[in-house]
C-alpha cells in the first residue's frame, strides 16, 4: 500500500508545500528522513512528530520512539499531523493524508510527486527570521 502525504510549511508566505508517496511500511524515522529529503532541511536539528496528541521522535525530547510504521498510526484519508524540526526555533509541518493506493510497479518509492516554494535555509532564524528577511531584501 501506499500514501499520499501532502507537507505544508507553516508560518511562511508564499508557501511552501510538498506532495510525497511513501510506502505503508515505511517508518516515522525513514518518513523523517524524507521530510528532510523533500524540503530541503539538512537534519543537523532534532525533530517530533505529534500524531493524535502522541510524540514520536528524537530520544533526546523524551518522545516515543520513531521506528512505527506509518500503516500502524491507523491515519485515515483527510488525517493530519505535525512535524516540528529544529526544536529550537521550530519548523512546523502540517502533513495530510492526502490518497491510500496500490503500488504502481512503474514508480520509485518514495516520490515526491508534486510542490512548490523554496524552503527556507536551516538556520535562518525560523519562520519570523526568514519572514523578514523576505520582507527587508530588496530595501
Amino acid at each position: 500500500m501506499i500514501l499520499q502525504f501532502r507537507i505544508f510549511l507553516k508560518d511562511v508566505s508564499p508557501m511552501v508545500w510538498r506532495r510525497v508517496q511513501v510506502p505503508s511500511t515505511m517508518t516515522l524515522r525513514e518518513f523523517h528522513g524524507v521530510l528532510q529529503v523533500v524540503m530541503g532541511w539538512e537534519s543537523i536539528h532534532l525533530c517530533e512528530f505529534v500524531i493524535h496528541t502522541v510524540r514520536y521522535g528524537s530520544w533526546e525530547t523524551a518522545a516515543n520512539s520513531p521506528k512505527v510504521a506509518l500503516d500502524d498510526l491507523k491515519l485515515r484519508k483527510g488525517s493530519r499531523f505535525l512535524y516540528e524540526y529544529d526544536l529550537n526555533i521550530p519548523w512546523e509541518h502540517e502533513i495530510r493524508l492526502e490518497e491510500r493506493g496500490s503500488v504502481n510497479p512503474e514508480t520509485r518509492y518514495p516520490n515526491c510527486s508534486g510542490g512548490d516554494g523554496n524552503c527556507p535555509q536551516e538556520d535562518c532564524g525560523g519562520p519570523e527570521g526568514w519572514m523578514w528577511r523576505q520582507d527587508n531584501a530588496f530595501g
